[in-house]
């Protein structure tokens, strides 16, 4: 690992694009996260550029809504993915970035949103967050911990990205980012803090960021995993053209996730995907979260088609 101090790094320990699964999955342990060279070939990312294009275009007319975690007036956030275009399935079922999801999560983790995240000319730098802010550190036995549910995005006061040298959380989350267009320090790239994922801290949310980061760099159609925990933000565009990322957030099964597919999912969506995506979009019960009364069922069942009361026959 490249050594930490104070916000400074080995620069030749930090992860470089790339395909080999070895160094992808070292890059991810080490540094919290990892490069995938040429994630997205040419016409898949065509696809994806397209339709988010389209997407974006017609959804900024409509409205002005904005993510909770970046609510910039020059930052726009289009939700729900998946309900959006046949394109946007693919990237939850890539290999090499699936594969490294459950190396993080284990086998039986969830989809948590499929969105994008982009940029204008403009936007300002975001504050330095965790995925999993939520979290509850570690307490010592008779400490009086803070309830979880008083937990709140931009809690963090951390200076210190260091590795911890007690006990911290484990990863429940994992991200992947595609870069839809070219990611540059100039376009507002994301910045990151190699290694704080083993810090177990949360960081101060002060913009100018007052710990060093990186930003990660790289041609249209690469992606880069992160760890749940480790410290990052959007950069600020002070380019004249939008920098398009798409985020696909994944989740421990005991987790809720971002986005409600259960809820929100569209008919012609549900009937496209693959069972093994349905169970990751949590139409599948895990250890028994996540039923709907029937424990027979592969799959629940919307509430009309569910048991309901029932009488023995007499």
């Amino acid at each position: 690992m490249g050594k930490i101090t104070r916000g400074a790094w080995d620069e030749a320990a930090l992860p470089r694009p790339s395909r080999d699964p070895e160094v992808l999955e070292r890059d991810l342990r080490e540094q919290g996260y990892c490069l995938i060279e040429a994630a997205l070939e040419p016409p898949s990312l065509r696809a994806v550029r397209t339709r988010l294009g389209e997407q974006a275009a017609a959804e900024r007319a409509l409205h002005a809504s904005k993510n909770p975690a970046n609510p910039q007036a020059r930052s726009q956030w289009v939700g729900m993915l998946l309900n959006k275009g046949a394109a946007f399935l693919e990237l939850v079922r890539h290999p090499i970035a699936t594969a490294l999801v459950e190396r993080l999560l284990g086998p039986d983790y969830l989809i948590s949103c499929v969105d994008a995240q982009i940029q204008l000319p403009g936007s300002e730098t975001m504050a330095l967050h965790t995925d999993q802010w939520w979290m509850p550190p570690p307490t010592a036995p008779g400490a009086r911990a803070r309830p979880v549910s008083a937990l709140r995005r931009g809690d963090g006061r951390s200076l210190d990205p260091r590795p911890a040298t007690e006990p911290i959380s484990a990863a429940m989350v994992a991200n992947v980012m595609w870069m839809i267009d070219d990611f540059t320090e100039e376009n507002g790239a994301t910045r990151l803090v190699p290694g704080s994922h083993l810090s177990g801290r949360a960081p101060d949310p002060s913009v100018p960021h007052k710990v060093a980061t990186v930003a990660a760099t790289g041609p249209a159609g690469t992606a880069f995993v992160l760890d749940g925990r480790l410290w990052h933000a959007a950069g600020a565009n002070l380019s004249d053209r939008p920098r398009r990322g798409i985020t696909t957030n994944y989740c421990g099964p005991q987790c809720r996730p971002l986005e409600n597919y259960t809820r929100g999912l569209r008919p012609e969506v549900l009937a496209r995907c693959p069972p093994e995506v349905l169970a990751r979009l949590g139409f599948a019960a895990w250890s028994s979260y996540g039923h709907t009364g029937d424990p027979e069922a592969e799959f629940i069942e919307p509430g009309e088609r569910a048991l309901g009361e029932l009488r023995p026959d007499a």
